[in-house]
C-alpha cells in the first residue's frame, strides 16, 4: 500500500521541491559547526514544504501521511548532506543546486516507479540494502517528520537492486 502511495505522491513533490535559495542564511553559521547550520537551515524550508503538502492531500490516512514524511525526509537529508559536503568555502545556492540535482533525480524516478516495484518480490531485500541506517543516526528526522516507517534510502542503490537480475 505505501509504495502506491509514493507513486502518488510524486507529482505533488515536484511541484513542492524547487531548489531553495540558502546561500544567504549562512551569515550566522560562523557561530554554529556546519552541520547545526545545515540541519536548521534545511529544517525551516522542509516544514514549511512538508506543511504546505500535507494540507493538500485529500487522503489523509496513517500511509498518506508516513509516504509524505518519508519523500521530505528523504528530500531534506539530500540537502544537507550537500551543504555539509561543501560547507562554507564553496556553499552557493548554485553549488547546492548543482550538488543536490543527481540524488533529487533519483529520488524522484524511484517514486515514479513506485507503484510497479511494490509487485517486485525483491523489495524487501532491495530496501534492506539501499537503507542509510548511519546517516539516519547522523540525520534523524525531524519531529514534525518522524514516525516508525520513516527512514532513509539510497535511490540509486535501490533502482539497480530492483532492476538487477
Amino acid at each position: 500500500m505505501k509504495r502506491f502511495v509514493l507513486a502518488a505522491c510524486a507529482c505533488l513533490i515536484c511541484a513542492l521541491f524547487p531548489a531553495a535559495p540558502v546561500a544567504a542564511q549562512t551569515a550566522n553559521a560562523d557561530k554554529k559547526s556546519v552541520k547545526e547550520t545545515a540541519r536548521a537551515m534545511v529544517e525551516d524550508r522542509t516544514r514549511q514544504d512538508f506543511e504546505q503538502a500535507r494540507d493538500k492531500l485529500s487522503r489523509r490516512d496513517k500511509d498518506t501521511i508516513d509516504a509524505v514524511k518519508i519523500l521530505f525526509y528523504n528530500k531534506a537529508y539530500i540537502y544537507y548532506a550537500c551543504i555539509v559536503s561543501l560547507g562554507r568555502e564553496k556553499f552557493s545556492d548554485k553549488a547546492i543546486g548543482e550538488c543536490v540535482q543527481e540524488p533529487m533525480k533519483e529520488l524522484m524516478a524511484g517514486l515514479n516507479r513506485a507503484k510497479e516495484n511494490s509487485r517486485n518480490p525483491k523489495v524487501p531485500a532491495c530496501e534492506a540494502k539501499a537503507r542509510l541506517v548511519k546517516e539516519e543516526k547522523d540525520f534523524p528526522p525531524y519531529a514534525f517528520l518522524a514516525g516508525d516507517d520513516v527512514q532513509l534510502f539510497d535511490f540509486k542503490a535501490m533502482r539497480i537492486c530492483l532492476t538487477s537480475r
